[in-house]
Formats: C-alpha cells, structure tokens, sequence
C-alpha cells in the first residue's frame, strides 16, 4: 500500500508557491505521491470566480523542492489538451524530479469544455487517439499516427523518459466499462462511482473492479476518502482488504478549511501496519 494527497491549487492554494510548499511538506511528512487536480476553470453552478494555478507549471517547482513524493495530476483531461504539449510537459517534471512523473488522465469535467465552446462528444475516442500519440511520444522514437482527430508524422520527442517509462493511471466513472477497459491497458486506475453525489466507490465496487481489469500485477488500483489523522488506520485498512494498492487523502481548501487540510498533509499518511 503507498499513500499520496490529492489537493486542488485553488483559492488559498491557487498560490504556486503555497503548492511547492506543501508538497515539500509530504514529501518531508512521508507521504508517496503528492497528485494535483488539473482544471482550467470553476464549475459555475458552484458560484464566484476562485483564483486557479495551472497545475503541470506547479509540478514543476515542486519537483526542484521535493526528492520522494511522486508527483502528477488527478487527472488530467486529455481530450481538451494537445497530446504533444501534454508529453512535453510531463517529460520535463519527470527529468527536473529525477523519475517521478506520474500522469493521470481522464474525460474531465463538462464545464471545462463547455465555458470555452469545446465540444463535449467523441471525447473517449479523442481520449484514446491522444494516449496513443502520448505513448508513442515517450518512446523516444520518430512516430507516425493517422487517426480521425490526430495525424501526427514527427521526429523523436527527446529526452526519454528518466526510467524508461511514465506510468499513466486512467480515471472513469465506475460502473461504465469504457474506462476500465481502457485503464488495463496503462499502469492504474482512479474510480469514481456513476450518479453518486459524493463519487466514492466503495470497497465492494473496488473489488469487482479488480475483476473487471484482471491485473494482478504491479497496476495501481486507487483508493481515496479523508482520514482523521495518521492513527485512523481502520478506514484504510478496509480498502487493502479490497485490493487497494493506492490510498489518496483527499484534501480541499473549500469552506475555510484550507488550514485544517494543510495540518492533515503535515501529520503524515495513515500507514496501516505491516503494508
């Protein structure tokens, strides 16, 4: 079991500097991943006009500040994005971090689309032309794609990545197959759960997950909720029981509670003994 924080860089946390302080933080509490949400804009229908970092530009400070965390975003909606940015992008945290590149990818929410007349269809198939033009770029060798949303014919994408490989966790809705299918095919997996005002699977639904994917490998299968403290192991305990190889402390500075996330980060991760 690895443990990480999963935080978004808004409101008081849209400061770049208060993000690499905080991932210097985890790093420093213990924790194995430090994961950003990556939105270009605010859901209207929640009100106001919050202050929002980019959040590959934040990893990047936060990968000269920090020497264990993992460091990637939660996800990253590929469909609004050009593929070859994207891998430029993550190839330079991964070489300024030393290997620790994480990228996760999802279809994103509507409003991110929406609000800048982006369409909102065919956004699995552009989701899946793009991971396939991303990988290929990682390769290191000259890549040639012709699909219906992308026609890329280019030279390497250098440098490789440090290890060989960025591992690429997918998230999706369970229990909507697509993305489950199309997560056994990458390193991970991030669910939410399908018409749930909160989105949180439960440890049932991670266990059919286990068995829709069929990876019994090193695969990411991703927990997350919020803990109490470093001594609330029972809440975590359960989701190893499930499979989880990933527990991700969700944290948010919404309604004043900015100081009490940051306190939470600071304290370290729950560590379930023995795991």
């Amino acid at each position: 079991m690895r443990y990480g924080v999963t935080l978004p860089p808004f409101m008081e946390w849209s400061d770049p500097l208060t993000v690499v302080e905080m991932a210097a933080e985890a790093d420093e509490a213990g924790w194995d991943g430090f994961f950003l949400w990556d939105h270009v804009t605010w859901n209207p229908a929640w009100g106001g006009t919050p202050p929002i970092a980019d959040a590959w530009t934040c990893l990047a400070a936060a990968a000269t500040a920090t020497s264990h965390v993992l460091l990637g975003t939660v996800v990253t909606p590929l469909a609004r994005r050009r593929p070859q940015i994207v891998a430029r992008q993550v190839l330079t945290v991964d070489h300024l971090s030393g290997g620790r590149a994480l990228l996760g990818v999802g279809l994103g929410a509507d409003y991110d689309f929406e609000v800048f007349g982006e369409r909102l269809t065919a956004r699995g198939e552009v989701l899946d032309e793009s991971l396939a033009v991303l990988t290929a770029l990682f390769t290191g060798g000259p890549v040639d794609f012709d699909g219906t949303y992308y026609h890329v014919h280019c030279p390497p994408m250098l440098p490789t990545p440090v290890n060989g490989a960025i591992p690429i966790w997918v998230g999706g809705h369970w229990p909507n197959r697509a993305p489950f299918d199309r997560a056994a095919r990458f390193d991970g997996v991030v669910p939410r759960k399908a018409d749930d005002e909160t989105g949180l699977v439960t440890t049932d639904d991670l266990r059919a997950i286990r068995v829709a994917i069929g990876r019994a490998d090193d695969f990411a299968y991703v927990a997350s909720g919020s803990t109490s403290g470093p001594d609330d192991v029972a809440a975590v305990s359960e989701w190893v029981g499930a499979g989880a190889t990933w527990w991700l402390e969700s944290m948010h500075p919404f309604g004043g509670r900015a100081g009490q996330m940051r306190d939470r980060l600071r304290a370290g991760p729950p560590r379930v003994p023995g795991r």
